[in-house]
């Protein structure tokens, strides 16, 4: 992180300790139409033009570190095989037999063929058509163009990425905004340390929604998040592409340890010291946050199962010995239980939402200038699926691009 933008983020936080009016010459921001989280029109736009468009967080690197690794992302109705190639490089390939369609794998392993099991259709790592019982019988078989369908896929920090469209930008432009603000945390130099899984009754953007601002945090949180950051002062950043920060000063002495744990045996050194005194949490378009920690991190990475539900995937990761995880270490046992405690406080209300959202009782969303973070995500979908392409009564108003940051 520049030092420029580190100072930036400190002044922010103490504007906002002593704000008591609402900030001059900032925009009214217009009610979000409550069928963005319940149309079907809406939900297929979505589908098409943002999730079948982006570059989305498949994996962690180190978890396939060694050729023939590889594991399965099935979501968005995709099933898509991760691979570490004996060259070391990862390659992703849709799951599907160039034959008859069947799937190649039904999870996670390590082989050193991708082979079909119902004819037994063979694959190399790198995805080619390497072998076909009875080759013979397939007049004008050309091996060479029926090799696996190939994705684009990319590692940034450690993450793995997929992206269905060839035309996108690369992964490295869609960081672009953020990468310098987040390459001291090292993360690729980390190791996953723990997992938790919720499906959760309510479109995926209202669980988003409640990971963008700290406006809640009094109301839900009282004996946990309020208790160990002050959410008075939490400082907003915009940026393009979707991208935002939120970052509120914490309440307690922080060199290292996290959560009430003594965390020194699992510090991140890199990690500047704005990311120690607050909790700088990162929103990447189009579906996580994370905030980032000198002690570990979880991405947090929410996925549409149909327009009314959604499963949100928490990946923690951390320095330490790489052997530790919540397995068999009681520090990320307590770190991934504090978080567990913190993700059921904030999904309580969601299904009761979607609800009223389904119900026509709620007709959108008044957002408030602590809220900004949601509204510049809903700008950013309309962007990406194509303004003509939405119906006017589901638009949101362009108004934040004045407010970006970079």
């Amino acid at each position: 992180m520049k030092a420029a933008t580190a100072e930036k983020i400190v002044q922010q936080i103490q504007y906002e300790l002593q704000r008591d009016h609402y900030p001059e010459g900032f925009p009214e921001l217009p009610e979000i139409p409550g069928g963005r989280y319940i149309s079907d029109e809406f939900y297929n736009l979505e589908i098409e033009h943002l999730w079948k468009k982006t570059w989305l967080c498949a994996i962690r690197a180190d978890e396939i570190e060694e050729p023939g690794s590889h594991k399965l992302f099935k979501r968005l109705g995709m099933s898509i095989i991760i691979v570490r190639g004996k060259d070391g490089v990862i390659r992703a390939f849709h799951n599907t037999c160039r034959h008859r369609g069947a799937a190649l794998i039904q999870g996670d392993g390590k082989r050193n063929l991708l082979m079909c099991p119902y004819h037994l259709w063979s694959y190399d790592l790198e995805g080619r058509l390497v072998n076909v019982p009875e080759e013979h019988d397939f007049g004008g078989l050309d091996k060479s163009q029926r090799g696996l369908l190939p994705v684009r896929c990319d590692v940034w920090g450690g993450w793995v990425f997929i992206n269905l469209d060839d035309d996108a930008a690369p992964l490295a432009e869609h960081f672009a905004s953020i990468s310098d603000d987040l390459a001291p945390l090292d993360m690729k130099s980390l190791r996953v340390k723990g997992r938790l899984h919720y499906r959760i009754p309510c479109n995926w953007k209202a669980a988003l929604d409640a990971f963008l601002e700290a406006y809640h945090v009094k109301a839900i949180h009282p004996e946990t998040v309020a208790k160990l950051l002050d959410a008075k002062g939490t400082a907003i950043g915009l940026y393009s592409g979707g991208h935002t920060r939120m970052a509120l000063p914490k309440r307690f002495n922080q060199s290292g340890g996290t959560w009430g744990t003594d965390a020194e045996a699992y510090d991140i050194p890199s990690v500047p010291e704005v990311f120690r005194a607050n909790n700088m949490a990162y929103g990447v378009f189009p579906n996580f946050v994370s905030p980032f920690d000198s002690a570990g991190f979880p991405f947090v990475l929410f996925w549409p199962d149909g327009k009314g539900a959604c499963e949100c995937e928490l990946i923690f990761v951390g320095a330490g010995d790489p052997n530790e995880t919540a397995e068999n270490s009681e520090y990320w046992q307590t770190f991934v239980a504090n978080y567990d405690r913190i993700q059921r406080e904030d999904f309580q209300f969601l299904a009761s939402i979607q609800e009223s959202l389904e119900s026509g009782a709620f007709t959108g969303m008044k957002l408030c200038y602590q809220e900004r973070r949601i509204y510049w995500v809903h700008e950013e979908i309309d962007r990406r699926i194509g303004v003509d392409r939405i119906p006017e009564h589901l638009r949101v108003s362009q108004r934040l691009s004045p407010f970006v940051d970079a």
